[in-house]
């Protein structure tokens, strides 16, 4: 994947993210999986995680940074928007998301030294 491209698909993601998360009218019911809220959180920053890796040079812990206050800031605004609530458990989600990815790049940066 060119950079161009990465950029592209990283900026789209947190565009639709964003609106997503700030715009979203919460369900009227309970989902029935357990938790699947905080799955999501987590799968959406794990690809914001891979997409911002792509698209751009940072270090783990710049992106980690980043994608934390992000994810922070989305908990924020949330608790002003009517009918939404900013949740710490939410935040947690998204920066275990962001820990997975760069934890799994770094496990297999390791194992490709070992070869």
């Amino acid at each position: 994947m060119s950079v161009v491209v990465a950029r592209i698909v990283f900026v789209s993601l947190l565009i639709a993210v964003t609106l997503a998360f700030v715009w979203q009218v919460p369900a009227s019911k309970a989902s029935s999986i357990p938790y699947a809220d905080k799955w999501v959180h987590f799968a959406i920053f794990f690809l914001l995680s891979l997409t911002l890796h792509k698209a751009f040079a940072l270090s783990g812990r710049i992106s980690f940074l980043l994608l934390a206050m992000y994810g922070l800031l989305i908990e924020v605004v949330q608790n002003y928007i009517p009918g939404r609530g900013s949740d710490l458990y939410d935040w947690m989600a998204d920066s275990l998301g962001v820990l997975a990815y760069f934890g799994l790049v770094y496990l297999l940066q390791q194992r490709k030294k070992k070869r």
